[in-house]
């Protein structure tokens, strides 16, 4: 009996989900588990090819709370694309993303918060489009909303949903130029140190 109130111990039933304090670290890590779906416009020597792509994408983001429910860091992921071309042609696509993030966390039952997060990231890309590599650069957003599930204090399990829009160019003459926008749905796990 001793042995089952100690185990009970371990994930006590309290408001894990209150405001999270100023110098708090929380360190996240996500995937889109292949859910993401995103349409993508390519332009080259002024013709204009579409396409879709499915997704999978790892991500991790550090943020360090400045003010109660307020954090700022950084995020950064890959993301392991199949591109279809107007039945053109499929191939493989990698891309790497990494900037500044901000987030907010609010508290609206015990063990649960609802939160969000933008981002403003530098992405990599490198694709096949049929003629050999073409590597590509830029800019985009993302925008995340979910919600928090908190079995213990310093951890919580998240869930949300994702925007991301991506605007690159690539290394060729003349010039690729690949926008990209998708909405997915992620899930991941927080941890929260200085949280106790």
């Amino acid at each position: 009996m001793k042995k089952l109130f100690a185990l009970l111990a371990l994930f006590p039933v309290a408001a894990f989900a209150q405001a999270i304090d100023p110098g708090t670290l929380e360190l996240s890590g996500e995937t889109s588990l292949s859910f993401l779906s995103s349409s993508i416009d390519v332009k080259s020597g002024g013709a204009t090819t579409s396409g879709d792509q499915q997704n999978w994408d790892l991500r991790g983001s550090g943020l360090y709370y400045v003010a109660p429910n307020i954090g700022v860091g950084a995020t950064l992921s890959y993301q392991s694309e199949t591109l279809k071309v107007d039945g053109i042609f499929d191939n493989k696509t990698s891309t790497f993303t990494v900037g500044p993030a901000v987030g907010v966390t609010f508290p609206v039952a015990p063990q649960v918060a609802v939160f969000g997060r933008g981002s403003i990231v530098y992405a990599e890309s490198s694709m096949n489009f049929g003629g050999g590599d073409v590597n590509s650069s830029g800019w985009g957003i993302g925008l995340e909303a979910g919600v928090k599930y908190f079995p213990v204090k310093a951890i919580s399990l998240d869930a949300g949903v994702a925007f991301q829009y991506l605007s690159l160019t690539g290394d060729t003459s003349p010039s690729v130029d690949i926008s990209s926008t998708g909405i997915g749905v992620n899930v991941g796990v927080s941890v929260y140190f200085g949280r106790l």
